[in-house]
Protein backbone atom coordinates (compact mmCIF):
# COMPACT_ATOMS: atom_id res chain seq x y z
CA UNK A 1 0.00 0.00 0.00
CA UNK A 2 2.79 2.22 -0.31
CA UNK A 3 4.34 1.82 2.88
CA UNK A 4 7.98 1.59 2.31
CA UNK A 5 10.39 0.54 4.54
CA UNK A 6 14.48 2.10 4.71
CA UNK A 7 17.32 0.81 2.69
CA UNK A 8 19.40 -2.08 4.25
CA UNK A 9 21.92 -0.41 6.55
CA UNK A 10 20.79 3.05 7.12
CA UNK A 11 17.82 2.89 10.29
CA UNK A 12 16.46 -0.07 11.63
CA UNK A 13 13.59 1.69 13.56
CA UNK A 14 11.93 3.25 10.82
CA UNK A 15 10.15 1.81 7.97
CA UNK A 16 6.99 -0.06 8.96
CA UNK A 17 3.47 1.19 9.96
CA UNK A 18 0.77 -0.26 11.86
CA UNK A 19 -1.41 -1.49 8.79
CA UNK A 20 -4.57 -1.14 10.66
CA UNK A 21 -3.71 2.86 10.54
CA UNK A 22 -2.99 2.69 7.14
CA UNK A 23 -6.36 0.87 5.95
CA UNK A 24 -8.48 3.15 7.67
CA UNK A 25 -6.33 6.10 6.31
CA UNK A 26 -7.10 4.19 2.62
CA UNK A 27 -11.10 4.12 3.46
CA UNK A 28 -10.76 7.01 4.14
CA UNK A 29 -9.39 8.09 1.30
CA UNK A 30 -12.21 6.05 -0.98
CA UNK A 31 -14.71 7.58 1.11
CA UNK A 32 -13.44 11.61 0.53
CA UNK A 33 -13.05 9.58 -3.42
CA UNK A 34 -9.62 10.35 -3.62
CA UNK A 35 -7.11 7.95 -5.93
CA UNK A 36 -4.66 5.54 -3.72
CA UNK A 37 -0.97 5.93 -5.19
CA UNK A 38 -0.06 2.03 -4.14
CA UNK A 39 3.65 1.98 -4.39
CA UNK A 40 4.14 5.28 -5.03
CA UNK A 41 2.75 5.18 -8.65
CA UNK A 42 0.85 8.00 -9.00
CA UNK A 43 -1.47 10.11 -9.51
CA UNK A 44 -3.14 10.12 -5.78
CA UNK A 45 -1.98 10.20 -2.33
CA UNK A 46 1.39 7.95 -1.59
CA UNK A 47 1.53 6.55 1.93
CA UNK A 48 4.65 5.99 3.24
CA UNK A 49 6.13 5.73 7.27
CA UNK A 50 7.34 9.02 8.67
CA UNK A 51 11.16 9.00 8.66
CA UNK A 52 11.76 6.42 5.83
CA UNK A 53 13.40 6.47 2.47
CA UNK A 54 10.90 8.31 1.18
CA UNK A 55 10.22 11.11 3.53
CA UNK A 56 12.15 13.38 2.28
CA UNK A 57 10.25 16.62 3.53
CA UNK A 58 10.41 17.28 7.00
CA UNK A 59 8.65 19.96 9.16
CA UNK A 60 11.42 20.47 11.18
CA UNK A 61 11.21 22.44 14.47
CA UNK A 62 7.72 21.80 14.65
CA UNK A 63 7.10 18.52 16.06
CA UNK A 64 5.09 17.29 13.02
CA UNK A 65 8.55 14.47 12.56
CA UNK A 66 7.88 11.98 15.32
CA UNK A 67 7.18 9.14 14.24
CA UNK A 68 5.82 7.96 17.21
CA UNK A 69 3.19 10.62 17.16
CA UNK A 70 2.38 10.90 13.79
CA UNK A 71 3.74 7.28 12.21
CA UNK A 72 2.39 7.81 8.40
CA UNK A 73 3.54 10.41 6.38
CA UNK A 74 1.20 11.36 3.10
CA UNK A 75 1.93 13.08 -0.29
CA UNK A 76 0.59 13.88 -3.41
CA UNK A 77 1.97 13.29 -6.21
CA UNK A 78 0.68 14.57 -9.54
CA UNK A 79 0.15 13.25 -13.20
CA UNK A 80 2.90 11.44 -14.74
CA UNK A 81 3.16 14.15 -17.13
CA UNK A 82 3.38 16.91 -14.51
CA UNK A 83 5.86 15.40 -11.68
CA UNK A 84 8.14 14.66 -14.94
CA UNK A 85 8.34 17.94 -16.52
CA UNK A 86 9.27 19.09 -13.09
CA UNK A 87 11.65 17.00 -12.37
CA UNK A 88 13.26 17.51 -15.75
CA UNK A 89 12.39 21.50 -15.74
CA UNK A 90 15.63 24.13 -15.85
CA UNK A 91 15.66 27.61 -14.39
CA UNK A 92 13.49 29.89 -14.84
CA UNK A 93 10.64 26.94 -16.07
CA UNK A 94 7.07 26.91 -14.19
CA UNK A 95 6.80 23.09 -13.90
CA UNK A 96 8.03 22.89 -10.88
CA UNK A 97 6.20 25.70 -9.09
CA UNK A 98 2.70 23.97 -10.80
CA UNK A 99 3.54 21.00 -9.60
CA UNK A 100 4.55 22.42 -5.67
CA UNK A 101 1.33 24.68 -5.50
CA UNK A 102 -1.25 21.36 -6.50
CA UNK A 103 0.61 19.44 -4.09
CA UNK A 104 0.29 21.48 -1.14
CA UNK A 105 -3.35 22.26 -2.30
CA UNK A 106 -3.75 18.44 -1.95
CA UNK A 107 -1.86 18.27 0.95
CA UNK A 108 -3.19 21.15 2.82
CA UNK A 109 -6.73 19.35 2.17
CA UNK A 110 -5.79 15.99 3.70
CA UNK A 111 -5.03 17.83 6.71
CA UNK A 112 -7.80 19.39 6.74
CA UNK A 113 -10.70 16.74 6.23
CA UNK A 114 -8.93 13.52 7.86
CA UNK A 115 -9.69 14.88 11.43
CA UNK A 116 -13.71 14.69 10.16
CA UNK A 117 -13.05 11.06 9.54
CA UNK A 118 -11.48 9.93 12.73
CA UNK A 119 -7.78 10.86 12.15
CA UNK A 120 -5.17 12.96 13.38
CA UNK A 121 -3.49 14.82 11.15
CA UNK A 122 -1.14 17.99 10.83
CA UNK A 123 0.63 19.74 8.40
CA UNK A 124 3.94 21.38 10.61
CA UNK A 125 4.58 23.44 7.83
CA UNK A 126 3.22 24.95 4.64
CA UNK A 127 5.60 23.10 2.16
CA UNK A 128 5.95 20.60 4.64
CA UNK A 129 4.03 16.89 4.07
CA UNK A 130 0.93 16.15 5.67
CA UNK A 131 1.33 13.52 8.89
CA UNK A 132 -1.03 10.86 10.67
CA UNK A 133 -1.37 9.38 13.22
CA UNK A 134 -4.34 7.73 15.24
CA UNK A 135 -7.55 9.50 16.81
CA UNK A 136 -6.63 11.38 20.06
CA UNK A 137 -10.17 11.54 21.21
CA UNK A 138 -13.26 9.83 21.90
CA UNK A 139 -14.97 12.34 19.48
CA UNK A 140 -12.65 11.43 16.96
CA UNK A 141 -13.19 7.94 17.74
CA UNK A 142 -17.15 8.54 17.12
CA UNK A 143 -16.28 10.20 13.68
CA UNK A 144 -14.47 7.10 12.92
CA UNK A 145 -17.23 4.58 13.53
CA UNK A 146 -20.03 7.02 11.64
CA UNK A 147 -18.01 6.92 8.69
CA UNK A 148 -17.23 3.24 8.57
CA UNK A 149 -21.16 2.55 9.05
CA UNK A 150 -22.92 1.32 5.69
CA UNK A 151 -25.66 2.79 4.08
CA UNK A 152 -25.15 6.61 5.10
CA UNK A 153 -24.96 8.77 1.52
CA UNK A 154 -24.28 11.95 1.22
CA UNK A 155 -27.92 12.86 -0.07
CA UNK A 156 -25.97 14.95 -2.70
CA UNK A 157 -27.80 15.37 -6.05
CA UNK A 158 -25.32 14.27 -8.33
CA UNK A 159 -26.87 15.83 -11.79
CA UNK A 160 -27.26 19.20 -10.56
CA UNK A 161 -24.19 21.56 -10.21
CA UNK A 162 -23.42 23.85 -7.06
CA UNK A 163 -26.11 26.61 -6.53
CA UNK A 164 -27.62 25.27 -10.05
CA UNK A 165 -31.29 24.65 -10.35
CA UNK A 166 -33.56 21.97 -12.71
CA UNK A 167 -33.14 24.34 -16.12
CA UNK A 168 -29.01 24.24 -15.37
CA UNK A 169 -27.22 26.11 -18.57
CA UNK A 170 -25.67 23.84 -20.60
CA UNK A 171 -21.91 23.08 -19.78
CA UNK A 172 -19.59 25.29 -22.24
CA UNK A 173 -17.67 22.67 -24.47
CA UNK A 174 -14.09 24.29 -24.45
CA UNK A 175 -14.37 25.26 -20.87
CA UNK A 176 -15.34 22.02 -19.95
CA UNK A 177 -12.46 20.55 -22.30
CA UNK A 178 -9.50 23.05 -20.42
CA UNK A 179 -10.85 21.72 -16.89
CA UNK A 180 -10.42 18.39 -17.76
CA UNK A 181 -7.17 18.91 -19.15
CA UNK A 182 -5.73 21.01 -15.92
CA UNK A 183 -7.89 18.25 -13.90
CA UNK A 184 -5.69 15.53 -14.84
CA UNK A 185 -2.42 17.40 -15.05
CA UNK A 186 -2.72 17.60 -11.47
CA UNK A 187 -3.69 13.79 -10.80
CA UNK A 188 -7.70 14.82 -9.88
CA UNK A 189 -10.09 12.23 -11.11
CA UNK A 190 -13.16 13.34 -13.06
CA UNK A 191 -16.45 12.26 -12.54
CA UNK A 192 -17.20 10.97 -15.76
CA UNK A 193 -21.07 9.67 -14.30
CA UNK A 194 -24.03 10.74 -12.31
CA UNK A 195 -22.37 8.29 -8.99
CA UNK A 196 -18.71 8.72 -9.70
CA UNK A 197 -16.71 10.69 -7.50
CA UNK A 198 -14.18 13.03 -8.38
CA UNK A 199 -14.44 16.83 -10.06
CA UNK A 200 -18.04 17.27 -11.38
CA UNK A 201 -18.87 19.89 -13.84
CA UNK A 202 -22.30 21.89 -14.35
CA UNK A 203 -23.30 24.41 -16.81
CA UNK A 204 -23.87 28.06 -15.23
CA UNK A 205 -24.86 31.52 -16.88
CA UNK A 206 -22.06 33.80 -16.99
CA UNK A 207 -22.29 37.49 -15.69
CA UNK A 208 -23.36 39.39 -18.43
CA UNK A 209 -19.97 40.53 -20.81
CA UNK A 210 -18.37 37.59 -19.00
CA UNK A 211 -16.93 34.33 -20.96
CA UNK A 212 -18.55 31.31 -20.97
CA UNK A 213 -17.94 29.41 -17.21
CA UNK A 214 -18.62 26.30 -15.77
CA UNK A 215 -19.22 25.24 -12.16
CA UNK A 216 -16.47 23.24 -10.83
CA UNK A 217 -17.53 20.75 -7.37
CA UNK A 218 -15.59 17.50 -5.52
CA UNK A 219 -17.92 14.73 -5.57
CA UNK A 220 -17.18 12.17 -2.36
CA UNK A 221 -17.80 8.73 -2.72
CA UNK A 222 -21.96 8.17 -2.03
CA UNK A 223 -20.44 6.29 0.74
CA UNK A 224 -19.32 9.51 2.60
CA UNK A 225 -21.48 9.72 5.32
CA UNK A 226 -24.10 12.47 5.53
CA UNK A 227 -23.49 13.81 8.78
CA UNK A 228 -22.77 18.14 8.63
CA UNK A 229 -19.07 17.63 10.25
CA UNK A 230 -17.53 14.99 7.59
CA UNK A 231 -19.97 16.98 4.81
CA UNK A 232 -18.87 20.41 5.16
CA UNK A 233 -15.06 19.78 6.05
CA UNK A 234 -14.95 17.32 2.77
CA UNK A 235 -16.57 19.97 0.62
CA UNK A 236 -14.95 22.81 1.78
CA UNK A 237 -11.68 21.04 1.94
CA UNK A 238 -11.55 19.75 -1.35
CA UNK A 239 -13.42 22.73 -3.28
CA UNK A 240 -10.36 25.24 -1.81
CA UNK A 241 -8.16 22.57 -2.93
CA UNK A 242 -9.19 22.04 -6.43
CA UNK A 243 -9.52 25.89 -7.15
CA UNK A 244 -5.84 26.29 -6.52
CA UNK A 245 -4.50 23.65 -8.38
CA UNK A 246 -7.33 24.38 -11.46
CA UNK A 247 -5.61 27.99 -11.23
CA UNK A 248 -1.77 26.67 -10.87
CA UNK A 249 -2.66 24.67 -14.13
CA UNK A 250 -3.83 27.41 -15.74
CA UNK A 251 -7.32 28.17 -15.53
CA UNK A 252 -8.92 31.23 -14.10
CA UNK A 253 -11.29 30.39 -11.30
CA UNK A 254 -13.33 31.97 -8.75
CA UNK A 255 -15.69 32.15 -6.04
CA UNK A 256 -19.54 32.83 -6.54
CA UNK A 257 -21.91 33.53 -3.71
CA UNK A 258 -25.33 33.94 -4.85
CA UNK A 259 -27.17 35.46 -1.98
CA UNK A 260 -30.01 32.17 -2.18
CA UNK A 261 -27.13 29.40 -2.05
CA UNK A 262 -24.05 28.25 -0.73
CA UNK A 263 -20.91 29.89 -2.72
CA UNK A 264 -19.31 27.50 -5.30
CA UNK A 265 -16.12 27.17 -7.92
CA UNK A 266 -16.72 29.27 -11.37
CA UNK A 267 -13.90 28.23 -13.55
CA UNK A 268 -12.76 29.55 -17.14
CA UNK A 269 -10.36 29.06 -19.52
CA UNK A 270 -7.46 31.53 -18.99
CA UNK A 271 -6.80 32.85 -22.69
Amino acid sequence: MGVHGVAAGVRVRAARVDPLLADRVVEALLLVGLPVAHGGHGPGVHLFATGSADDARGSAGTGADDPERWPLTLRWLCSARLEDAAAAAGAGSPWPRTRQVVADSMETALAELLPALGLSAVRGAPDGPTRVGPAESAESAESAESAAEPGQETGLEPETGPGQGPAAAPVAAAVEAAVRRGAALAGLPLARHPRAAGVALAGCVPDPGAGPVVDVAWRPSPQLPATPLVSTAVRESMHHAIGSALTACGLRTSWHRPADSAPHLHATADH
